[in-house]
């Protein structure tokens, strides 16, 4: 389809405004901005596929085209009313798209055939599953991909991976479950009914024993109760008992031996306290040593000595510096040789040593490219000539071979022959026609006659006007009328069954005739008036056949001397193959002897200047050594240096940094510190006379313990403790012996009886106070224990009772299994369907992945051509197989992928895929108008000029606009459209449409 005539009646800024465009050249429309070109682009979308919604109100205007078959066509829309008309003004209210497109809608147009700045930017739209189904497979790709989505929308509406999906499969396993799980628990009932049975016996076997249990152990709780409450009164006893026997122990005790006692504790009190006052003064102060206070002690002369050589450390530092900015300066200067080599061109690794290069190895390398390079290009001066058959000669004849054509004759008499026959059949119709006009026959009027006499004869006899006779006559006359009747009515059916037959056998040959024209290939007669133009149209077609069945023969000869010249470029297509892998093989050779010596990649032709500048940069390399030399011996004296302040710095244990300066701050610190100890040394000699004191105290203690372990050895006792009790106890002996009695006598009244006092007193003199009390509290807890074990043991039995009655009156379980039942059966039913859709889906997907193969590699290989004419052969194209990723190869063969682009490039690569799109789709269906849309903003002028040329040549075939607002892509166009003597070019001004001339584009240019 190309667009003839486009009539913007009233359309934005445009009002009744026309523009014819070229059917067979590039049309290039420049506006600026506000000068309509928008509105342009989108009258044509509109006038394709109607108005947008919201947007009709207003808006009217009309578009011619012509289609591919040669037929015109005028669509007409004034706001919300559409149709289009053919070239007999016969109207039609359908869409376009829908008509002939294949339900194209504009948003795939705008994918395929309209091209933006936006829109070249990747190969997404290879991959896309609405342009693969509508592009790729074409014919009932797009039902394909509904019915596909179809299918899983039932699948989604059926199930879901998710466990918490309302999915109806879903649902009726979340059902299913739950009857599962009530089944599982009623079907374990009888399991239950027993176990709570044992376990009832279990338990009231356990409240038996526990109350027995109980009953001893309050028992116990209440006898050890008696023996701790006795308790305080055996203590109280237990003392007196105690001094009893304590004062019957002392027998000689001297009168004033408590005087002297009471003296010792004196004198030992006063020791003491001068003890602790000196120990105070010992313990306020720590001696120290000189290692304390001068941790490098063994290091002084060293330290004196590296102090001295401060001058020497610094200027070895000022050096180390100098050298690392020599360095510096080399490396900065290195890495700018490779800009100034030509054949590096890019910054040297001054860390990366320049290997030793075997340069005669790469002479023979580069002379055996050479050599493969000359015979190559020899080979290609020997390209044999293959001729391509006369475009006179392969085309096709109607009627191929010698049996078709006596088909055709054959048809062609039978048609003759039908033609004849139905003209007699005709003849014979009208002939009976005027026969049949009327039913009564000559016949019909005498048996009338003789039924007349018949009648008249009957009224004589009965009107007594003749006799018997009457009668004879009367019967005889009406049989022979009925008779004659009968022959008329005979004659009449049989007029009639001819004229039928007649009818039918015109209606058979009519049929034959119908069928016999379809087969043939020309324009049927169907009378005897167009038998003699038939013959004619026979016999032009008979020289038709006899001159093709000729050029046919000379077409078998020319075929046979172009496969023998085919043959013969195939043998110099093998020898051409040879030579470039022996090519190849060699230019592999020489690189990657280049990538074995780290150099950059160059031609073979360049060996001489690529020895050169290796030169250069090792002799570069060469003055960086000599400083690395210098810089070590540096390091060295440096080290040293280092490793003695490391040792003075590590032995002072301070976080000082190993530098000059922390030597000298340590050499200042060491003179404070010899200070120091001196005072610190005066206070070390007054420690040591504190301690001497202190000795001498302490043998005065001793003198005094001598005397009062003296005094206890009166009472034979072994502490004081033990001395003071005796002593109290020899004179409180009296009062002892009353207090014993007593309590004798309040523990008999405690036990209540004398036997009973006896038991008590006899447990009470084991001493087994602790255990009782723990026993006590052991009983108490466990009584406690056993009184809440024995309530849950009571309340559990009543439970396990009523659990008991209600189990064996419990019968759910069948009304459950029948419901589990009904819902597995669902469940089978839908899993069927989802496995119908599922094997469908995998059905559609196989078929929609076996058509698209077979699609894209022409559209690609299209692709490819076009980039390279686009680059003058420069680039060719390799895209994936699922159309994401896009790769270009040089001439050299080397890939590059999107990233490495640049994007005048990317855009060239992109545009030549979508333009291969738009040609494929009209290949397939019909071409439709490609619009490009500023495309060659990212384009330099040498690119513009190069796609400018290629897109005049394809606009030849193809109908292209391209929409541009910049006034120098308008120039670059009128001089290349010049140049190739092609191209249309209109300019848009404020709602205005001017077509220019040659004439124009100067005046354009010298006044923009």
């Amino acid at each position: 389809m190309k667009i003839t005539d486009l009539q913007l009646e009233d359309y934005g800024i445009y009002k009744n405004e026309s523009v014819q465009p070229s059917q067979d050249q590039l049309i290039v429309v420049m506006g600026e901005n506000e000068s309509g070109k928008t509105t342009l682009l989108n009258f044509i979308r509109d006038m394709l596929f109607g108005f947008k919604r919201g947007n009709w109100k207003g808006r009217k205007g009309n578009m011619a085209f012509v289609r591919s078959n040669g037929e015109k066509y005028r669509v007409f829309r004034d706001g919300k009313d559409s149709y289009f008309t053919d070239s007999k003004n016969e109207k039609s209210s359908e869409e376009l798209p829908q008509v002939w497109w294949h339900g194209l809608t504009r948003s795939m147009y705008e994918h395929i055939f309209a091209v933006g700045l936006e829109d070249l930017q990747g190969t997404t739209l290879l991959s896309d599953e609405t342009v693969k189904s509508r592009f790729f497979m074409l014919q009932g790709g797009d039902s394909l991909s509904d019915v596909k989505k179809q299918m899983q929308s039932r699948m989604n509406d059926l199930l879901s991976a998710s466990s918490q999906s309302k999915r109806k499969i879903n649902g009726l396993l979340q059902k299913k479950q739950q009857l599962d799980d009530e089944i599982e628990k009623l079907s374990a009932q009888e399991t239950r009914f027993a176990s709570l049975q044992k376990r009832q016996t279990e338990v009231n076997r356990e409240l038996t024993e526990l109350q027995a249990s109980l009953a001893k152990q309050q028992e116990e709780y209440r006898v050890l109760g008696k023996r701790l409450g006795a308790w305080e009164y055996y203590k109280k006893a237990r003392e007196i008992k105690r001094g009893l026997d304590l004062s019957r122990q002392v027998k000689v005790f001297p009168a004033n031996g408590k005087e002297q006692w009471n003296k010792l504790m004196g004198r030992m009190k006063a020791i003491h306290d001068q003890k602790e006052g000196l120990q105070e003064k010992i313990d306020a102060y720590t001696p120290k040593t000189k290692e304390q206070i001068i941790p490098w002690v063994g290091l002084e002369g060293e330290l004196e000595q590296l102090y001295v050589d401060l001058g020497q450390w610094k200027q070895t530092l000022f050096d180390k510096e100098d050298l690392q900015n020599q360095k510096k300066a080399w490396r900065n200067e290195y890495s700018r040789l490779g800009y100034t080599l030509p054949l590096w061109d890019s910054a040297l690794n001054p860390d990366e040593e320049c290997k030793s290069v075997n340069w005669s190895d790469a002479s023979l390398l580069a002379k055996g490219v050479s050599v493969r390079t000359n015979e190559l290009h020899f080979w290609e001066q020997r390209e044999p000539r293959v001729e391509e058959l006369p475009e006179a000669v392969q085309g096709k004849s109607v009627i191929a071979d010698e049996k078709e054509w006596t088909a055709f004759e054959n048809n062609a008499t039978r048609l003759e022959e039908i033609i004849h026959e139905e003209a007699d059949i005709r003849k014979m119709m009208e002939a009976s026609g005027k026969s049949r006009e009327s039913s009564y026959t000559f016949w019909f009027w005498i048996g009338l006659g003789c039924l007349v006499v018949a009648a008249a004869s009957i009224g004589a006899f009965f009107a007594a006007l003749s006799g018997t006779i009457a009668l004879y006559t009367a019967a005889g006359c009406l049989g022979a009328g009925v008779f004659f009747i009968l022959i008329n009515t005979f004659i009449s059916r049989a007029r009639k069954n001819k004229a039928g037959k007649l009818t039918r056998t015109m209606e058979e040959l009519e049929e034959e005739r119908k069928n016999i024209s379809r087969e043939l290939p020309v324009h049927a007669p169907v009378n005897e008036e167009e038998l003699q133009t038939f013959h004619n149209v026979l016999q032009e077609k008979r020289s038709e056949f006899y001159k093709a069945q000729a050029a046919l023969q000379a077409l078998s000869w020319k075929k046979e001397t172009i496969r023998q010249q085919l043959e013969s470029h195939k043998k110099w297509e093998t020898e051409g193959a040879e030579l470039k892998k022996a090519r190849d093989q060699a230019i592999k050779e020489w690189n990657q002897w280049l990538s074995n010596n780290h150099l950059p990649a160059v031609g073979a032709d360049k060996l001489s200047q690529l020895q050169e500048q290796w030169q250069k940069i090792y002799a570069a390399q060469g003055k960086g050594k000599i400083i690395d030399v210098l810089i070590e011996k540096n390091n060295a004296k440096l080290n040293e240096f280092n490793l003695r302040a490391e040792r003075i710095i590590a032995a002072t244990g301070a976080r000082l940094s190993i530098s000059p300066s922390s030597i000298a701050t340590i050499y200042e610190e060491n003179r404070n510190r010899n200070l120091e100890w001196q005072a610190i040394a005066e206070k070390n000699r007054q420690h040591a006379a504190f301690l001497e004191e202190k000795k001498k105290l302490e043998d005065s203690w001793a003198a005094c313990e001598h005397e009062m372990k003296t005094l206890m050895d009166f009472v034979h006792a072994a502490t004081p403790t033990e001395f003071a009790e005796r002593v109290t106890a020899h004179e409180q002996h009296d009062q002892l012996l009353k207090d014993w009695a007593n309590i004798k006598q309040d523990l008999r009244f405690y036990a209540g009886s004398e036997e009973e006092y006896k038991r008590l007193w006899s447990s009470l003199q084991t001493g087994e106070y602790d255990e009782w009390m723990d026993s006590y509290q052991k009983l108490e807890s466990s009584i406690k224990e056993g009184t809440g074990k024995l309530a849950a043991l009571q309340k559990e039995a009543g439970a396990l009772e009523n659990e008991i009655l209600r189990l064996a009156e419990d019968e759910s379980i069948t009304g459950k299994l029948q419901e589990r039942q009904e819902i597995e059966s669902d469940i089978r039913t839908e899993l069927q369907n989802w496995m119908t859709c599922k094997f469908t889906d995998y059905l559609l997907t196989d078929a929609q992945k076996r058509y698209e193969t077979g699609k894209r590699p022409a559209v690609l290989k299209q692709a490819n051509t076009f980039l390279e004419k686009m680059t003058n052969g420069k680039y060719s194209l390799s895209v994936s197989d699922d159309g994401r990723d896009v790769e270009l190869i040089d001439v050299a063969h080397n890939r590059k992928s999107a990233k490495l682009w640049s994007s005048g490039t990317g855009d060239q690569v992109y545009l030549a895929i979508r333009l291969a799109m738009a040609l494929a789709f009209g290949k397939q269906v019909e071409p439709l108008p490609v619009v490009l849309d500023d495309i060659f903003v990212r384009f330099d002028e040498e690119r513009q000029r190069q796609t400018l040329r290629f897109l005049m040549e394809l606009g030849k075939e193809q109908q292209i606009f391209l929409f541009t607002c910049h006034a120098r892509t308008m120039q670059i166009a009128h001089e290349v459209g010049k140049e190739l003597n092609a191209g249309e070019f209109i300019r848009l001004r404020a709602g205005k449409i001017h077509k220019e001339s040659a004439s124009d584009a100067v005046s354009a240019e010298v006044h923009p």
